[in-house]
C-alpha cells in the first residue's frame, strides 16, 4: 500500500503531538560460514536448549550486562542458531550491541566447532520501534481511509497497516501508541513514522 493523502478522510479533530521514536527491540543476523550440529551445540553451549518446533534450532540465553547497555528496558537477549549456520540475536537495543554479543557467541561456538567463520558481517534483520501520538486515535476512521488496512477489534485491538513506500508495517492502538516494524534502521523507521504522522493528521484534522 502506498500512503497517498488523496485516499484519506477529513474528519473533525485536534492537532496531535508525536513523541520521540523509541527502539523497543533489534534483531541482528550473521552466519557461521558452514552447517553446524545443533544437538552438539545445544549440549555443550551454556544456557542453550534444542528446539525441534518449526525450523529446528538452538536457543541460547545471552548475557546482556555490558555496562554500556544497562539502562535499556530489556536486559534479556536470546540467540538462535540454525543448522545452516545462520545466527540471530534478539532482545537488544542497537546494531553495535548485536555485533558485540554475536562476536562473543561465535567465539564460544568456535571452541566447540573450530571450522566455523567468525568473520561474517552482522546486520540488522528487523527492528521494532514505538512512538506515541498525544491523543487517542479513531482507528475505525483511519481504517476506512486506508484500503487494505486490517482492523477487527473483536479479534485484535490494533489497526495493522502494511505499506510499500516506505516499506514498513504499523500497528496503531486507540491509546495513540504506534508500533512500526519490518524496518532495518532508525532512519527508515523515522521516515515511515513521518509518513504515518501525515496520514493520521489528515484523518483527525
Amino acid at each position: 500500500m502506498n500512503l497517498h493523502k488523496d485516499n484519506l478522510l477529513n474528519l473533525p479533530g485536534l492537532e496531535i503531538y508525536v513523541s520521540k521514536l523509541e527502539v523497543e527491540n533489534v534483531i541482528v543476523a550473521s552466519h557461521l560460514g558452514k552447517d553446524v550440529e545443533l544437538i552438539k551445540l545445544a549440549t555443550e553451549l551454556p544456557n542453550a536448549r534444542y528446539s525441534s518446533s518449526g525450523n529446528p534450532s538452538v536457543i541460547i540465553e545471552l548475557d546482556r550486562t555490558n555496562p554500556k547497555f544497562i539502562g535499556h528496558k530489556r536486559l534479556k537477549a536470546a540467540g538462535v542458531l540454525f543448522s545452516n549456520g545462520k545466527v540471530l540475536v534478539t532482545g537488544i537495543a542497537s546494531l553495535q550491541e548485536g555485533k558485540e554479543i554475536i562476536a562473543k557467541l561465535k567465539n564460544s561456538i568456535r571452541d566447540i566447532d573450530p571450522k566455523i567463520s567468525t568473520k561474517r558481517a552482522t546486520k540488522i534483520e528487523n527492528m521494532v520501534t514505538k512512538m506515541k501520538f498525544g491523543r487517542k486515535l479513531n482507528l475505525q476512521a483511519i481504517s476506512n481511509a486506508l484500503p487494505g488496512s486490517d482492523y477487527n477489534p473483536s479479534r485484535f485491538q490494533g489497526l495493522v497497516i502494511r505499506v510499500d513506500e516506505p516499506l514498513a508495517s504499523f500497528i496503531l492502538f486507540e491509546s495513540g501508541i504506534a508500533i512500526i516494524t519490518d524496518i532495518v534502521s532508525e532512519a527508515k523507521a523515522k521516515k515511515a513514522f513521518s509518513e504515518m504522522e501525515k496520514i493520521v493528521k489528515s484523518v483527525v484534522s
